[in-house]
């Protein structure tokens, strides 16, 4: 039986190491892929994904767009509006959100509290809307919002302080939490760096969702104010362990 991740460009990905290692350490009869599938043959690969496969991980850019595809969505993905896990049960897909978890893991394993916090968030797209989420479940005291279109995030207004362009140039000083949402900094634009920053202070965390390169270029800018640097790795381990834990529940019904 197989498992997988789709997406699109996503050849960097560390997914099938770590799953593949989890699964011969827990004696789990799982194969992880990578399904790289162009959004023209999506259709293709639902059919194969419910003939195949136990499930699979969602990343870009396909995380918002996978849900019409799906049977039902489970708490909290529905909430969200993004699904990052899918589960097969007798070819019917249902939807998890395990990127909030993995966030909210990443942050206990560093003892990062954010009560009473502000934050920023840079980005829109589907991991940007488990975060907001996350924030919001974790007693944030503000949550703005650097992005392109704020359509993109109508759904969660009333979870968001400000939302600011992103190309504007930004004044760090106020946030506690930088987080960057996007792929910018990540493997596919890894000179690029996903805000102009015009002033900012040691007093906070740039936290980056990309995990390779392993120090991003966001992440070498926040290290150049003394800013304490993560990057995605941990939430990917937390937010895949946890995808596991689903797919075990399921596994007998597809074997």
């Amino acid at each position: 039986m197989y498992s997988g991740l789709l997406g699109k460009n996503i050849k960097y990905s560390l997914s099938p190491l770590i799953h593949n290692e989890k699964y011969k350490e827990d004696n789990i009869p799982l194969e992880y892929k990578i399904f790289d599938v162009d959004e023209n043959n999506l259709d293709i690969f639902i059919n194969k994904a419910k003939k195949e496969l136990v499930g699979f991980n969602v990343t870009i850019p396909y995380k918002e767009s996978i849900i019409k595809y799906l049977d039902s969505i489970e708490y909290p993905a529905n909430k969200i509006g993004a699904v990052n896990t899918v589960v097969n049960v007798n070819s019917k897909l249902i939807g998890y959100n395990t990127d909030y978890f993995g966030f909210i893991s990443s942050l206990e394993k560093e003892n990062i509290k954010l009560e009473g916090k502000n934050a920023l968030i840079i980005g829109s797209g589907g991991a940007a809307k488990a975060i907001i989420y996350a924030l919001r479940d974790l007693k944030i005291k503000s949550i703005d919002i650097a992005l392109r279109n704020e359509k993109s995030i109508r759904e969660h207004k009333a979870y968001i302080s400000k939302t600011i362009n992103i190309h504007e140039e930004f004044d760090l000083t106020e946030y506690d939490i930088v987080i960057n949402c996007t792929p910018i900094s990540g493997a596919n634009h890894p000179n690029e760096t996903p805000i102009n920053i015009k002033k900012c202070n040691s007093k906070k965390i740039f936290y980056d969702l990309n995990y390779e390169p392993q120090n991003t270029l966001f992440m070498k800018i926040g290290e150049e104010y003394g800013c304490r640097v993560l990057n995605g790795y941990s939430m990917l381990l937390h937010q895949g362990y946890k995808a596991i834990k689903i797919w075990k529940k399921y596994l007998k019904e597809n074997t």
